[in-house]
């Protein structure tokens, strides 16, 4: 950091959405570790419609990590929704002057990430292509939404608008399908926005990764265990096993091993 440079605030936000009371560890996994992670950044905690047990414990768990909870009222919102709006109002309110974090609640942080500096406009894991045997799509790559880093809201958003003042409709984060003669292709949160300008992303590299875990579908794991593999199931079964018992020493490295197993069962594709 050059002398006299202010440092940027950091402002993160996390949706919580929760259905069941089985997924309730999902939701409220982040805030285990949640200060580990962003100890002095400004926090808010957005519940989407959850259940009311659900609900309170959110609330609970956000004063008890001074953190600022909202709800929302009435119809639950899309997670691609919030992610734009958010942005938007971050672009368009100098005053906020903040770089903007999107955190999933089903994550453990293991270490201070308030030092990461990224140069692209957006930051995060990427996910390549591939060929996924649930939805029966050639699935695009993209910046995994668990965890989003964008340094200048302000400069993204101009990015975007200017890509829309060519192409109106584009919709950078709303998740979408379509068949193409034979193929059916998926583009899931955000994989608009990463493959229209994926030469203005960073990438996290494995220092990165190391500072998080994420187990995946905390939120709607039981909806997805019917349709995986057996070698898939067994492992998520275990991942979300170990969450919900609240042993986070054994989800520490998780992604490598979610990783291997997964990339081994699908096929990549190259783009």
């Amino acid at each position: 950091m050059e002398r006299g440079e202010v440092k940027k605030k950091l402002h993160v936000h996390i949706l919580t959405y929760c259905k069941e009371q089985s997924l309730i560890y999902g939701t409220e996994l982040i805030f285990r570790t949640l200060r580990a992670g962003f100890p002095n950044a400004h926090i808010t905690v957005t519940d989407n419609t959850s259940i009311a047990s659900a609900r309170e414990r959110v609330k609970s768990l956000s004063e008890e990590n001074d953190c600022l909870f909202k709800e929302i009222q009435g119809r639950a919102l899309w997670h691609h929704d919030f992610i734009e709006n958010t942005l938007r109002t971050y672009a368009d309110d100098p005053s906020l002057n903040a770089s903007l974090i999107f955190l999933d609640p089903d994550l453990c942080l293991w270490h201070d990430c308030e030092g990461f500096a990224f140069d692209g406009l957006i930051a995060g894991n990427l996910m390549g292509g591939f060929h996924d045997s649930i939805t029966r799509t050639l699935t695009m790559p993209r910046l995994h939404t668990s965890f989003l880093w964008i340094p200048d809201p302000a400069a993204l958003q101009n990015e975007i608008r200017k890509m829309r003042a060519r192409h109106f409709d584009f919709e950078p984060f709303r998740p979408f399908s379509f068949r193409l003669r034979d193929i059916w292709y998926r583009y899931d949160t955000a994989a608009g926005l990463y493959m229209a300008m994926p030469d203005k992303v960073s990438i996290f590299a494995d220092d990165h990764k190391a500072c998080y875990d994420h187990i995946f579908s905390g939120s709607h794991i039981s909806s997805l265990i019917p349709f995986y593999s057996d070698e898939v199931r067994e492992l998520m079964q275990e991942v979300h096993s170990h969450a919900r018992n609240g042993n986070l020493e054994a989800l520490k490295g998780i992604h490598k091993y979610i990783d291997r197993t997964w990339w081994n069962l699908h096929d990549h594709i190259a783009l």
